[in-house]
């Protein structure tokens, strides 16, 4: 990782105000629609979770301020990042954290998450990590708004990004979707230009 000059940088009166705050995290929910993606999955016999993961984390990449993380007081740029999921071994099982190796072929990292789903167990992999974005799904759901836990209030500046029950609408396929981010790494405009690239890579697939 890269220590970011935070003298030179142009967040650098933003980073200041938002470290100082109590709960310095935007959360912004929408409804995506993921018609193409299920498409997707069931044509190469994917899962459409982890299909899901692998786009939303192919999107997080291009943006350089998901790639923004804190570590100590100081601002840092990320050179890769990991995509961990949450997983449920089984229905009555506590869910596990999933960390596969990442690779930009949808299928490959299909094959790459089972395998490592395989091998992990029901060993859940807690930890503290500043090189992933983790995601999760409440797919029992279809919610309106969810904020998601942090190792520490201020510290944490991993970006949480999540999906709920998926649902129907005009013959179309939604899920509700969020993304919770730390303030003083990125804004809403940022938030909003993830939406709009996840959206678009999920209609090419």
């Amino acid at each position: 990782m890269k220590l970011i000059d935070i003298e030179t940088w142009n967040r650098r009166e933003h980073f200041k105000v938002y470290q100082g705050r109590d709960f310095p995290y935007i959360n912004i929910g929408a409804e995506l629609d993921i018609t193409q993606l299920l498409a997707f999955s069931r044509h190469h016999g994917l899962s459409s979770y982890i299909s899901m993961v692998h786009v939303a984390h192919m999107t997080a990449l291009s943006i350089e301020n998901f790639l923004y993380r804190i570590q100590g007081d100081a601002p840092v740029k990320l050179e890769t990042m990991l995509a961990t999921f949450t997983h449920l071994p089984s229905e009555d099982a506590l869910f596990i954290n999933v960390t596969p190796p990442f690779s930009e072929d949808p299928i490959e990292f299909n094959r790459l998450a089972k395998d490592q789903i395989q091998r992990q167990g029901t060993a859940p992999c807690f930890g503290t990590r500043l090189d992933n974005i983790v995601y999760s799904t409440i797919p029992w759901i279809q919610y309106t708004h969810f904020v998601r836990t942090v190792a520490r209030a201020g510290v944490d500046s991993n970006p949480k990004i999540s999906w709920g029950k998926y649902f129907k609408r005009d013959g179309r396929t939604l899920t509700p979707f969020s993304v919770q981010v730390h303030h003083g790494l990125m804004d809403g405009q940022h938030v909003g230009r993830y939406f709009e690239q996840l959206q678009a890579r999920i209609h090419r697939l």
